[in-house]
């Protein structure tokens, strides 16, 4: 496994750089767009989004996770112990904050398959919240190798 760490943690970065990038694009500007459409205008552009975006953001959490897990098992496992290290508590509460985001992808996917609706707070507020705990997890990757 230790073979395969660089690649995994290259993989890693690359993945999160577009997760959160593309959370925060719609943020900052795809919403500032939609505020000057019409109803009609605006219901095309989300339409043209959430087909791409859900092929998109569930694969690439997917793929964070999975190469998330490749790395944690450096840190935490059966010789290493799991919350007998500061960098151990760290990763465990950036695992959480992850586990919280996978909740609401995952909510999302089944409503979306499903055909329900969703809630007002994922429908306006899911993508605030990711962008906060995603910050919450890079200071937290930090911190982890300077306590």
């Amino acid at each position: 496994m230790d073979l395969l760490y660089p690649y995994a943690h290259i993989m890693h970065l690359i993945l999160a750089i577009m997760f959160l990038g593309y959370v925060f694009t719609d943020l900052a500007v795809i919403s500032a767009l939609k505020n000057k459409l019409d109803k009609e205008n605006q219901q095309k552009v989300n339409q043209t989004l959430g087909k791409r975006s859900f092929k998109i953001f569930p694969l690439t959490l997917l793929f964070l996770v999975l190469t998330g897990g490749m790395m944690l098992s450096r840190y935490m496992n059966s010789e290493a112990g799991f919350l007998e290290t500061d960098l151990q508590k760290i990763l465990m509460f950036k695992i959480v904050l992850v586990l919280i985001i996978i909740a609401g992808v995952v909510s999302n996917l089944y409503i979306k398959f499903t055909g329900g609706t969703k809630s007002n707070f994922m429908q306006h507020h899911f993508h605030k919240l990711v962008i906060v705990l995603g910050l919450f997890i890079v200071i937290a990757a930090k911190m982890m190798f300077v306590v």
